[in-house]
């Protein structure tokens, strides 16, 4: 099976069957590898596939990574709807390292700053948080999805 996440391409084929076009360039059929995905998932070694959304490529630019401070009682709570957000990409819990007050940190997109302001307010307003920092990217150094490749 990791042989398998091994030889699975970072990128998929844009094609009309990637799943085959990944079997053949793997030397398995397409019903082998779905079947072997499918195996990984339920065993909970693999907990998705999807594509991932080159979100500057569609002009959403602006992206805000916010820290929230939330008591520990109010986190899941506060998880879930800040995670409810279509505009929000990540959503995570972090210790405070005791120099720190915010626990949970979500990444904020949007086409203009203006947007990204309005989720950010209306994220606060849902859940009740007011506590909370706004860091802008301002370049982006890297970006790459995990692969087995970089264990």
């Amino acid at each position: 099976m990791i042989k398998l996440l091994e030889d699975m391409p970072s990128q998929f084929p844009i094609t009309e069957r990637p799943y085959r076009e990944m079997a053949e360039t793997m030397g398995i059929s397409e019903e082998e590898l779905i079947d072997a995905l499918k195996d990984l998932k339920t065993s909970g070694i693999v907990r998705r596939v999807a594509a991932v959304l080159s979100h500057r490529n569609t002009g959403y630019v602006y992206n805000a990574m916010v820290v929230w401070k939330v008591d520990e009682d109010d986190r899941e709570r506060a998880g879930a709807v800040m995670g409810s957000f279509h505009e929000v990409s990540h959503c995570y819990e972090r210790d405070t390292g005791s120099y720190w007050d915010y626990t949970l940190y979500t990444m904020v997109h949007g086409k203009t700053h203006e947007e990204c302001m309005k989720s950010i307010e209306d994220i606060a307003q849902r859940t009740g948080l007011w506590e909370y920092r706004i860091f802008f990217s301002k370049r982006e150094f890297k970006k790459t999805s995990f692969s087995m490749n970089h264990v």
